[in-house]
């Protein structure tokens, strides 16, 4: 009888977490990150990658994802959703499984998954390299745990591929979470000295990181532009946030430590935290003494450890924050403690759910009903329009933008004659803009260079960047080779004077309509 009753909870998990996805997918649009892996994903397609034929600093992993969605279910809006959809049914059910097996009962376990699939990739409902990696990490977490509990040689396999994983999705929250792993399981084996789980890990470890290197040689991805575009620069990218520089006027993790951005805004999450390390605490003292085993102060260590981590990467970023899922993640682990060991206690039982209830439906009706992830939660979505308006493969999407809310017809109007312009140039054509669907939707190469257009060094580097010679040359490099005749601009995309890469070559410059302009490539006189 239980077994069907997990059966079924299960499956109403997966109905579920797709279901919620793919309805707030479907409604508003933030152009720079709503078609971030749009067009590169069907470039991938077109047999042009990452590092190689055009310029990213986040995510390859999320555009091969995407190829494959694209390649399985069609060029369509309805795929791009479907991926996203289905990571959240991933880290639904995962987190499902994980506390079931820690120990919490199928119905709290669902209960907190449940809220999971809320408050996760519903927020953007479209592809986003950073929840990605925020799901993948959460995911290894899960594993170490699991790792430590059953002293699995399988898990310990698994821990390092999911790990890299993540990190290819989004070098950060990852590269944080993957340090408080790696701290914490040498920590495990040398207390366990059980050398043959160690053994796993580090054979996982050289799979993942083997079948890598393969990967880039069969696509003749360069290991310099690897390097170069996923490492260095995105490094000299986390210096300028925490350190500050002069286009930035100062350091952004200065501006966001304040006590309503550090405890106000994550005071759910903050109150969970106190929580765990008060539970560790507790363990050391008289009348509690020893009621964790090693093994469980390791794993709530980590659950703390990662919860200040995922906290400093949000504060370091430029976007919406993505963590409130992590309200029901670390809520499950902390209830496993309270039923376990604080049995009788029922309030700070009750006490829990209702702060995981009415955190779940706070940020639900800020984050997915009004849409605050994309910027739109002032705007009146009632009155989106159509986005088969501009192309049939967009499906059931609404179409409103932050930029156009007033009047989003008359922005669908500008893109469908953008379109018929694209369309019927036949010239050797680059496109940058904020909308990366063009490509995909005229099902031809227009050459992009880069995933994102933001002229502040954080998409490439200007001028007075210590790479800026690198972007340099692959910009050139894509005009030389693809034999470009003419450059458009689409949109408000910040790399307008995108002279300052170019050599001995000049452009006659003409504004089409509000947002389209064409740029005549000619030899410099």
């Amino acid at each position: 009888m239980t077994k069907n009753i997990k059966i079924i909870l299960f499956l109403l998990l997966c109905i579920f977490s797709i279901f919620i996805n793919n309805l707030y997918g479907n409604i508003g649009v933030f152009p720079i990150d709503s078609f971030a892996f749009f067009d590169s994903a069907y470039s991938i397609l077109l047999n042009k990658h990452p590092f190689k034929d055009f310029w990213v600093t986040t995510g390859p992993l999320v555009d091969y994802i995407q190829a494959l969605f694209f390649k399985l279910f069609g060029l369509k809006w309805s795929s791009y959703v479907l991926h996203a959809s289905i990571f959240n049914l991933i880290i639904s059910i995962s987190v499902f499984f994980a506390l079931n097996k820690h120990g919490l009962n199928i119905f709290l376990s669902f209960f907190y998954s449940l809220s999971i699939a809320i408050l996760c990739y519903p927020i953007s409902g479209t592809p986003f390299a950073y929840i990605h990696s925020y799901i993948l990490s959460l995911i290894s977490i899960l594993i170490f745990t699991l790792a430590i509990k059953n002293k699995s040689n399988l898990y310990w396999f698994f821990l390092p591929c999911f790990m890299f994983l993540a990190f290819l999705a989004m070098q950060t929250p990852s590269s944080y979470i993957n340090i408080v792993l790696i701290f914490f399981l040498l920590i495990y084996f040398i207390n366990n000295g059980n050398f043959k789980n160690f053994l796993y890990f580090v054979f996982g470890s050289s799979t993942i990181l083997l079948c890598f290197i393969i990967f880039l040689n069969l696509v003749e991805i360069p290991y310099n532009n690897f390097i170069e575009q996923y490492l260095l620069f995105p490094m000299s990218m986390g210096e300028y946030r925490i350190y500050g520089n002069d286009t930035l006027s100062g350091s952004l993790l200065s501006k966001k430590i304040t006590f309503r951005g550090v405890v106000g805004h994550f005071k759910f999450i903050n109150i969970l935290l106190i929580l765990t390390i008060t539970l560790i605490f507790l363990n050391y003292t008289k009348k509690f003494r020893n009621f964790l085993s090693k093994e469980e102060i390791i794993i709530y260590l980590t659950l703390f450890l990662s919860g200040i981590v995922f906290i400093f990467n949000q504060l370091v970023t430029y976007n919406q924050t993505f963590i409130f899922s992590l309200i029901p993640f670390l809520a499950g682990f902390l209830h496993i403690i309270l039923k376990k060991y604080f049995l009788n206690n029922k309030i700070l039982n009750i006490l829990l759910i209702l702060l995981v209830v009415f955190a779940t439906i706070k940020y639900h009706n800020t984050y997915n009903a009004k849409r605050k992830f994309m910027d739109l939660q002032n705007v009146d979505l009632n009155m989106s329009l159509k986005a088969n308006l501009i192309h049939n493969n967009f499906g059931n999407l609404q179409w409103i933008t932050p930029a156009f809310s007033q009047n989003p017809k008359k922005e669908i109007d500008l893109l469908k004659e953008a379109i018929n312009v694209l369309r019927q140039d036949d010239r050797n054509k680059m496109v940058m803009t904020h909308y990366n669907f063009f490509q995909t939707i005229l099902e031809e190469n227009l050459n992009m260079p880069n995933r994102w257009y933001t002229h502040d060094n954080n998409s490439y580097p200007l001028e007075d960047h210590k790479y800026y010679e690198i972007y340099k040359k692959h910009f050139m490099s894509l005009i030389k080779k693809n034999k470009i005749e003419v450059i458009y601009t689409v949109g408000d995309p910040k790399l307008k004077n995108f002279k300052i890469y170019m050599e001995n070559i000049c452009f006659s410059k003409h504004e089409i309509n509000k947002i389209l302009t064409m740029n005549n490539l000619t030899k410099c006189s």
